[in-house]
């Protein structure tokens, strides 16, 4: 069946089927971070005031906890995590 032949009923059970799958894997690409994630990790993330450096101090279930390095505490969302690596 073609997108264009579907009903508007057609159109919007697809549109929840689709927004579900992509719950689905955005949640479980969010597992796999948390999973590897430890308290003391270092890891930034970006703000409107620009990217921030930082250190877990608590792990949620769908965010994370981090201090700044001027000691300011910021309540993240995993998705928007990137942790860095020792060099």
């Amino acid at each position: 069946m073609r997108i264009d032949d579907m009903s508007l009923d057609q159109l919007l059970t697809l549109n929840q089927i689709i927004c579900r799958r992509i719950e689905e894997l955005q949640a479980r690409q969010e597992l796999g971070v948390l999973s590897r994630m430890n308290l003391g990790q270092v890891v930034s993330f970006e703000t409107r005031e620009g990217q921030i450096f930082g250190r877990v101090i608590k792990i949620n279930r769908k965010t994370v906890v981090v201090q700044s390095d001027d000691s300011r505490q910021w309540k993240v969302s995993v998705g928007l995590i990137q942790p860095l690596r020792d060099v």
